[in-house]
């Protein structure tokens, strides 16, 4: 019997498909798992499902009932269970009050604030079953990462859904929680029909009955775990195929000098109680091209967001030219020569290319001036006077590029600058990259697609689980390198 069915269901935010025409149908007591790249479409087919966001067209059924549309409270009575990316729970309250008061919304009571919240025999079962029983009286917020993420499932099995959605509850867990909250997964009741969107493949894969993946927001590839394993399509949008990319020369290190301009040591990060980075260590020698790869999840952007001060550092140290950063502010690691060109390239309301050039040069003197820029960038010479919100995304891509640029940095990091791009604006970013590289900057490069990264790349850094785990030169970054730590 169906639990749940998405029929032709899309989306779009501004001029972007976030979903097109998906189609979806998962029985009672299914295990799915929903997999793809960054900018798949995963987490808004979940909003999606979930009634936060309402399609712009298709239609969504909860047990045959159709739901598109109703809010989330309604989709929720009527069966459907959700947890978050991120922890969200309420810090202030005991654990146990948490578990009711997702039991007293589940059953419409949530507008009761006269009687004091009371504690019944499902909320201790759930405790119970989650393993939280032990700390039912402490205050949530003293839990551990792991521990909230035990909570929000207890918060969303209370309500009793008929369907689960959980969406990465394994990010960010120490080795011994993410073996027991994947235990915990495992362990569910079979009659709970659960989508899984996570991005440790190995246990999605070893969770599912059928796993469903995205691409561009369009399902590409659908079956048994096996068969989507073994799919071509599904391991080059993983792994990718050199094709269409310049391969590296094998000396890739080309006129890199010796000195270095980055050092990291130990380095640990994470989002409060969440570790993501755990003893990271890498170095960036002038005018190389490092890329830093890795699945989904695995701590790329955090990394560059550490780099950059946005995230606080809990461990290790970072050395910019030899100069310890600590815990320097984002605008004084600015200053010291740092800049970031950030994942979703994020143009300025109101102001068209050339303005937008023009407040990135600002204060700033050294060889990249606005009309270099537009030299070295001629499509945006071109476009100068066109809105930055009205380009293409590789021509907004170009301009977070040259934005960077102005600041004459020391160092740029550029965080996913292909995501979402056709095939052609691809090989044009790859271009530019080869272009700063001939002008002698210095990039450390996070990149989910692999064969451009190699085509760029002096030396490759491998993250896994928030540690490097491979490092090498482009040309030793073999097949079964790729596929042991990148492959589906």
């Amino acid at each position: 019997m169906e639990a749940l069915r998405v029929e032709k269901v899309s989306k779009a935010f501004g001029g972007i498909l976030a979903l097109t025409g998906i189609h979806l149908s998962v029985q009672r007591g299914e295990r799915r798992a929903v997999i793809g790249p960054n900018g798949a479409g995963k987490s808004t087919l979940f909003k999606v499902i979930s009634g936060e966001l309402k399609p712009d067209q298709g239609r969504v059924f909860l047990g045959g009932r159709e739901v598109t549309g109703l809010p989330q409270e309604r989709v929720a009575r009527l069966g459907l269970g959700r947890t978050f990316q991120r922890s969200s729970v309420l810090p202030e309250l005991a654990v146990w009050e948490n578990v009711a008061l997702a039991r007293q919304a589940a059953t419409g009571q949530s507008r009761v604030f006269h009687q004091p919240l009371a504690t019944d025999a499902r909320v201790e079962e759930v405790l119970e079953q989650v393993g939280l029983s032990g700390r039912a009286e402490d205050p949530a917020g003293a839990l551990s990462h792991g521990e909230k993420r035990q909570l929000e499932i207890a918060m969303a099995l209370v309500q009793d859904p008929q369907v689960l959605l959980l969406d990465e509850p394994l990010a960010g867990l120490s080795g011994a929680e993410r073996e027991r909250i994947g235990q915990l997964i495992l362990g569910l009741d079979p009659g709970i029909t659960v989508l899984l969107v996570e991005h440790d493949l190995e246990y999605a894969l070893r969770f599912a009955h059928r796993v469903t993946v995205l691409h561009y927001g369009q399902v590409v590839a659908e079956g048994d775990p096996e068969a989507v394993r073994e799919n071509p399509e599904v391991q080059e949008i993983y792994v990718g195929s050199g094709g269409a990319l310049e391969a590296p020369p094998e000396d890739a290190s080309g006129g890199a000098g010796q000195e270095t301009v980055l050092e990291v040591e130990g380095l640990v990060a994470g989002y409060g109680g969440m570790r993501v980075l755990n003893g990271v260590h890498l170095r960036v020698r002038r005018g190389e091209v490092v890329a830093l790869l890795g699945r989904n999840g695995m701590g790329k952007t955090t990394l560059l967001c550490t780099l950059m001060g946005l995230v606080p550092l809990k461990g290790g140290e970072v050395r910019l030219a030899g100069k310890p950063l600590g815990h320097l502010a984002a605008h004084r690691r600015a200053e010291l020569g740092l800049a970031l060109v950030p994942q979703g390239r994020r143009m300025f309301d109101g102001l068209n290319v050339e303005e937008e050039l023009r407040l990135a040069a600002w204060g700033s003197r050294g060889p990249w001036t606005v009309e270099r820029v537009l030299e070295v960038f001629p499509r945006l010479a071109e476009r100068r006077k066109s809105p930055s919100k009205a380009l293409s995304g590789g021509e907004q891509q170009m301009v977070a590029i040259a934005r960077a640029l102005l600041r004459n940095p020391s160092l740029l990091l550029m965080d996913e600058p292909t995501e979402g791009l056709s095939p052609l604006m691809v090989r044009q970013v790859a271009e530019v990259v080869r272009t700063l590289k001939r002008e002698g900057e210095t990039v450390l490069l996070a990149e989910q697609n692999v064969q451009m990264a190699l085509s760029v790349a002096d030396r490759v850094y491998i993250l896994e689980h928030g540690g490097i785990v491979w490092e090498g030169s482009p040309w030793e970054a073999t097949e079964a390198v790729l596929h042991r730590y990148l492959g589906v």
